[in-house]
């Protein structure tokens, strides 16, 4: 059997490739990973098509070349080709299917230096060996199906977290197996979808388990995968402090306004505005973003300053919709974001003539437009935020979450935009496309931004102002 496309390995080095399953040959000669991305395998099942067939859905087309390759994509292993490590049940291809798509991203395209992608090789080909993380795999495909539909945890869900959890606590009575890091990623659907279904008692027992772990292997810096174990586990602690709430002493900002996330978006490439006609409007959005903080920081920390809001670049973005916003649905929704976080910082400004929390009015104001941010975001299609400006749909979804009330509403907003923090680097770069100094990581610019917003949606006047001596 051979794919009617070269190996990702192959096409990105520009060699000939002999399309062989599941390994090719030239990948087996030197040794590398061989991989074939389901995207690229529907398109071309559909560009294989004769001129006057007719084209087929989207979804068609995903089982056609399911049936025909999936199995052979799923398993790398060469020494397991058409087989388990866990005894075959019917459904098993359909929840690789979901845990490719929905933690692998695997139905656009993806960077080499992405999480999906390590998703979709390394964590595939360590599950192929290994039953436990086989079943974790499992887990997570069914638990993503369950959440994506709204549905509670089903009968199959349960019994592979049961199955998982089992063959991970004989693992830990070996020492070695123990800190093998099979073992640590299978932990972390267990962790991620404790947080995503608000069991706060198993998602703490999980992360004190990784924790020590963690520890035990010496540091997350220490961790294999690629650098995918450690990303994991941070990722986890991120979603955790989302979904169940910013412990009391992370309340005091440390510093000013974290601004990287706005420039990362600043730095879109330019050949995207004639992607999305309204971009260069968005972009003007988060250059009024990026001067605000500035002025924010300037306010908040300098004495003897008004208390007014510095709303020079943010006065216009109020509760009346500009047209473009009716037009463009991601305008609408990057609008509305924005709008949110302008009343959010307005309601912290006016707190600091005395009052000690947000007034009922204006909390209702946040509550009202995060509802309004919620209803039109799940009207947009995910596939075009995710393939042509996932930073923008990342920043806009914690602009939700942070305004959010309750955590059922945190993690839906979360859990709509979890593809497109997987689609990029998150690890930084030695170099940024400026040219000096390095780009911090990814996760690190979204957790500053999630932080410093839910600090003044909870308690915005716990800054603390140190006059030097």
């Amino acid at each position: 059997m051979v794919m009617l496309v070269a190996c990702e390995t192959c096409r990105q080095r520009k060699r000939k490739c002999d399309r062989g399953v599941p390994t090719c040959a030239l990948c087996i000669k030197r040794g590398r990973n061989c991989f074939y991305p389901p995207h690229r395998l529907i398109k071309s099942q559909n560009t294989a098509q004769p001129d006057n067939a007719s084209p087929s859905p989207s979804s068609q087309a995903w089982d056609i070349t399911m049936n025909s390759v999936f199995q052979a994509w799923a398993l790398q292993s060469p020494d397991v080709p058409i087989s388990y490590p866990v005894p075959f049940r019917w459904y098993i291809p359909r929840l690789l299917k979901h845990f490719s798509e929905g933690l692998g991203v695997s139905h656009v395209p993806v960077a080499a230096n992405s999480t999906a992608y390590h998703i979709q090789t390394l964590w595939l080909q360590g599950a192929m060996s290994d039953p436990g993380l086989f079943h974790a795999t499992l887990y997570a495909g069914a638990s993503h199906f369950d959440l994506s539909r709204g549905e509670r945890q089903s009968s199959i869900t349960l019994y592979h977290q049961a199955e998982a959890i089992r063959l991970i606590n004989e693992r830990l009575s070996d020492p070695k197996a123990a800190v093998d890091d099979r073992t640590l990623v299978a932990v972390t659907p267990l962790a991620l979808f404790a947080d995503l279904n608000g069991d706060r008692a198993a998602a703490d027992i999980h992360r004190e388990g990784l924790r020590k772990l963690v520890q035990m292997r010496g540091g997350l810096d220490r961790l294999g995968f690629e650098g995918l174990t450690s990303v994991l586990i941070q990722m986890n602690n991120i979603i955790y402090n989302i979904a169940f709430d910013l412990p009391p002493e992370s309340l005091i900002p440390l510093g000013p306004p974290p601004l990287s996330l706005e420039k990362r978006i600043l730095r879109t490439p330019s050949h995207l505005l004639t992607k999305i006609h309204s971009l260069r409007s968005i972009l003007s959005i988060f250059k009024d973003i990026h001067t605000f903080k500035l002025a924010f920081w300037t306010q908040e920390f300098t004495p003897n300053t008004p208390t007014t809001l510095p709303d020079t670049h943010l006065a216009n973005y109020t509760s009346s919709m500009p047209e473009l916003g009716l037009e463009c649905p991601v305008y609408y929704c990057c609008y509305l974001a924005v709008t949110l976080f302008r009343t959010i910082a307005s309601a912290s400004t006016s707190d600091r003539t005395g009052s000690s929390s947000s007034t009922p009015s204006s909390s209702s104001e946040i509550d009202a437009l995060a509802s309004e941010l919620k209803a039109a975001l799940a009207l947009t299609d995910p596939d075009l935020w995710i393939r042509r400006i996932p930073a923008v749909f990342s920043w806009v979804c914690l602009v939700g979450a942070a305004a959010a009330s309750d955590s059922h509403s945190r993690v839906w907003f979360y859990f709509k935009q979890a593809s497109a923090v997987r689609v990029l680097n998150v690890r930084g770069s030695s170099s940024s496309s400026g040219g000096g100094g390095g780009e911090a990581p990814y996760l690190e610019e979204l957790w500053e931004h999630f932080r410093w917003l839910r600090t003044l949606r909870l308690n915005p006047v716990r800054y603390i102002v140190e006059e030097t001596v």
